[in-house]
C-alpha cells in the first residue's frame, strides 16, 4: 500500500505544481501618457504585460511597437531626441516596429507617411486574463507626391495579440488596397534593435541569425545577396555561424543583406547579457519575394547602435478593394547564441548530443523556452512510442535551461526527446531530440582482430549461449547495429560457465561482454535463422 500512497502524492504534487503556475502571467491593459517619460505628444500608449514580456504600442506614430522586453531587458531601439515629437515625414529616425510597403525599389525616401509615420486608429478587440488584442488601421495611402504613385490607395490593419504564460505575440498584418488601380506589393516588417549596453554600441555582442535554405540560388549559390548601394563591407556577414545557420555581427558598419530563408525564422540575439528575440513566419513556395528574392533581410548602421531584423511577405498584385496578410509570432528566451535551430518549444544554443556506454546515455544541451512549464526526456521506440520519461525540469523563458544528464537506456529505446509543456500541462512540441546512438563501432573488420580472451560463443535454436573462458564479474550486453537495447545480464563466472540468451530479434547484432579489467564487443551473425 505504501508505494501507491506514494504515487498519489507525487501526483497530487505534480497537480498542485502545474495548477499554481497556470494562475500567474495573466495579461494586463494598461494606458498611459508620457510612459517612460516619451513624452505627451505621443499621446496614449497602449502597455501590454504578463509578467514575462512587456510590449508598448505608439498608435500616433505609424502604429508602431515600442517595446517588447523579457523582464526588464529592452530588445527595441528608441531614438532619444525623437521622443515627444511628431515627424513631419518618414525621413524622422524613431525606432521601433513598422511596416511599409515591397519592394523598396518602389519608392524614394521619405517612405510613404501615411502607413509610416501618420496616426493609426487603435482599439481594444478583446481584453481578459487570457489575452488581449489591440487592432490598429492606418489611414489611406492618398498623398499625390509623385514618388507615390504605386502606393495610393494602400492601407495596413494590424491585429497584435499577447497570450498569457508565454512570451508569444501574434502580429497579423493586412495590406489592402483602397485605390482604383492594380497595385504590386509586398509586406515589409522592419524591427529596429538596440545594439548597445548602457547607450555605448558593443560591436562584439549583438547577433542576428536565421536559417540558410541549402538549395538557394542567391548571390550565385552563396544563400545570401549583399545590396552594394547600401555598403560594401562585408565584415558583418557570418555565412557559417552555426551548422546550416547564417549570421550577421554588429559591427556598426552600413550593410544591408537579404536571404532566401525557408525555415521561417530569424533571431536577435544580446550574447552578452543572453537574450534572445525571435521572429517566426510562414515562406510561401513558389511565391514571387521582393528585392532578389529575400523573405529575410538585415540591415546595419553606421551611425546608430542598431540593426534592422526585417521580414518580407511575397509580392502580390492586388486589385482594388483585395487585400493580403502576413503572420509573424514573436518569441523571447535566455540564450547567448548562436541560434543552432528554433522550433515551437524554444531556440536550441547548443544542440543536444547524445553518447551511449553499455546501457547509459549520456546527453548535453543548451536552449531558451519561450513558455514558463517543464520539459520531460522521454525515450521513444522504433515505433515512434514513448516507453519512458525518465526526468524533468521546471522552465521559464526568464532562465536558460542546461541538460547535462545521464539515463539507464530503456529496451527497444531508439530515440529521445525533449518533450515541452506549458504551465497548464498542454504539451508545446519537441525542443530536442537525439537518436540513441550506437555503443561501439559496427564494421566488421576491426573486431576481427581482437582476440577472444575471456569468451566464447555459439548460436543454436535462437539461443546465444556464451562460455566464460576467464572466471569472474561480467556484464553482458546485446544490442542490435542500429545500437538498440536488447538485453542485459550480469553474471559472476567460473571457468565453466555458461549463460544462455534467448534472441528476440533475428540479424546481425553486437555481442558487448565487460570485466576482468577491458570490454570485448563483436559483431556476431547470433539472430541469423
Amino acid at each position: 500500500m505504501k508505494p501507491a500512497v506514494h504515487i498519489r502524492l507525487v501526483l497530487i504534487v505534480l497537480f498542485t505544481f502545474l495548477n499554481a503556475v497556470s494562475q500567474s502571467y495573466s495579461v494586463s491593459l494598461e494606458k498611459k501618457v508620457n510612459y517612460k517619460d516619451w513624452g505627451a505628444a505621443w499621446d496614449t500608449i497602449f502597455v501590454l504585460k504578463n509578467e514575462l514580456v512587456t510590449l508598448a504600442l505608439l498608435p500616433k506614430i505609424g502604429g508602431r511597437i515600442m517595446q517588447y522586453d523579457l523582464k526588464d531587458h529592452p530588445s527595441i531601439y528608441i531614438e532619444n531626441s525623437a521622443k515627444n515629437t511628431v515627424p513631419a515625414d518618414g525621413n524622422a529616425f524613431i525606432g521601433g516596429y513598422r511596416t511599409l510597403p515591397s519592394p523598396q525599389s518602389d519608392f524614394s525616401w521619405p517612405s510613404p507617411p501615411a502607413l509610416d509615420c501618420k496616426p493609426y486608429i487603435c482599439k481594444v478587440l478583446a481584453e481578459s486574463e487570457d489575452s488581449t488584442v489591440i487592432y490598429m488601421e492606418s489611414q489611406v495611402e492618398n498623398s499625390n507626391d509623385l514618388k507615390y504613385t504605386k502606393h495610393k490607395g494602400l492601407q495596413f490593419k494590424r491585429v497584435i495579440t499577447l497570450y498569457k504564460a508565454s512570451t508569444r505575440v501574434k502580429v497579423e498584418v493586412t495590406m489592402l488596397n483602397k485605390g482604383t488601380s492594380v497595385l504590386k506589393h509586398g509586406i515589409w516588417d522592419i524591427t529596429q534593435s538596440d545594439c548597445s549596453h548602457n547607450g555605448v554600441a558593443d560591436t562584439k555582442n549583438f547577433w542576428v541569425y536565421f536559417k540558410k535554405n541549402p538549395n538557394s540560388t542567391l548571390g550565385g549559390g552563396k544563400g545570401y545577396v549583399q545590396y552594394m548601394h547600401e555598403g560594401t563591407d562585408n565584415s558583418q556577414w557570418r555565412p557559417d555561424a552555426a551548422p546550416g545557420v547564417f549570421g550577421v555581427q554588429y559591427l556598426k558598419k552600413t550593410g544591408k543583406i537579404g536571404a532566401d530563408c525557408r525555415a521561417g525564422w530569424i533571431a536577435f540575439i544580446d550574447q552578452q547579457d543572453g537574450y534572445a528575440y525571435v521572429k517566426t513566419f510562414t515562406y510561401e513556395d513558389g511565391k514571387e519575394y521582393p528585392d532578389s528574392g529575400a523573405s529575410v533581410q538585415v540591415y546595419t548602421y553606421n551611425n546608430r547602435n542598431v540593426t534592422e531584423v526585417e521580414v518580407h511577405g511575397p509580392l502580390v498584385s492586388l486589385s482594388p478593394n483585395d487585400s493580403t496578410k502576413m503572420v509573424e509570432n514573436w518569441f523571447c528566451a535566455r540564450s547567448s547564441g548562436p541560434a543552432n535551430d528554433v522550433n515551437d518549444a524554444g531556440i536550441i544554443t547548443k544542440r543536444i548530443s547524445a553518447h551511449q556506454t553499455a546501457d547509459t546515455l549520456s546527453i548535453e544541451g543548451i536552449y531558451g523556452v519561450f513558455y514558463p512549464g517543464m520539459v520531460k526526456a522521454v525515450f521513444f521506440n522504433e515505433n515512434n512510442t514513448a516507453i519512458s520519461s525518465v526526468d524533468s525540469f521546471t522552465v521559464t523563458p526568464a532562465e536558460s535551461l542546461t541538460v547535462s544528464k545521464k539515463y539507464k537506456i530503456p529496451s527497444g529505446a531508439v530515440a529521445i526527446r525533449l518533450e515541452a509543456y506549458n504551465s497548464s500541462g498542454s504539451r508545446i512540441g519537441v525542443l530536442d531530440s537525439a537518436s540513441v546512438p550506437n555503443p561501439v563501432g559496427i564494421g566488421r573488420n576491426q573486431f576481427s582482430v581482437v582476440p577472444e580472451k575471456n569468451i566464447s560463443y555459439s548460436c543454436k535454436n535462437q539461443i546465444l549461449k556464451i562460455g566464460f573462458i576467464t572466471p569472474g564479474s561480467y556484464v553482458v550486453t546485446l544490442f542490435t547495429t542500429q545500437g538498440k537495447l536488447v538485453d542485459k545480464k550480469v553474471i559472476i563466472a567460473s571457468s565453466s560457465t555458461t549463460l544462455d540468451i534467448p534472441l528476440k530479434i533475428r540479424n546481425t547484432g553486437i555481442l558487448q561482454v565487460s570485466g576482468n579489467g577491458r570490454v570485448e564487443s563483436r559483431v556476431v551473425n547470433v539472430f541469423a535463422k
